[in-house]
């Protein structure tokens, strides 16, 4: 059963992680590990750990949280042609499903054992798929999973 009260709640948590490391508050590794925990937490309860990453989903990296801007690629793992019988085993690697192009290339050509194909991939990608599930939209998420967020 889901309870998007438990991602609504981490995700605030998220938003106010890059906070602090877009101020400088806070490291990079620091930042990863939290966020990793507030989706894994999410994922724990109700199995939506998307949820407790809305907020930088669409314009940070899920591995390195490098802030795209508006129409840098970003590539989304559950795009890819790879067939995984038993799920996609890329969200192991990364935090929201959503990769700038090293990282994206890192953990392709790693997973498959083979250097070309991020690249193949990212060309099905950008070839298959709409703009928006392989550019970034350069800002952080308007709303809390569809609510407001509050003043």
């Amino acid at each position: 059963m889901s309870c998007h009260d438990i991602g609504r709640g981490m995700n605030s948590v998220v938003r106010t992680i890059i906070t602090l490391l877009d101020k400088d508050e806070i490291s990079i590794e620091a930042a990863k590990e939290i966020i990793w925990s507030c989706a894994k937490g999410v994922n724990w309860c109700d199995g939506n750990r998307y949820e407790a990453v809305d907020y930088i989903e669409r314009c940070r990296c899920g591995r390195c949280l490098k802030k795209l801007p508006k129409g840098e690629k970003l590539y989304s793992v559950d795009s890819v042609s790879i067939p995984f019988p038993n799920g996609n085993k890329l969200w192991n690697f990364t935090i929201t499903g959503r990769l700038c192009t090293n990282c994206f290339d890192d953990v392709l050509n790693g997973y498959c054992k083979d250097e070309n194909t991020g690249e193949r991939e990212r060309h099905y990608i950008e070839d298959n798929c709409d703009e928006e599930d392989y550019l970034s939209a350069g800002e952080y998420g308007s709303t809390n999973n569809g609510c407001q967020w509050p003043e």
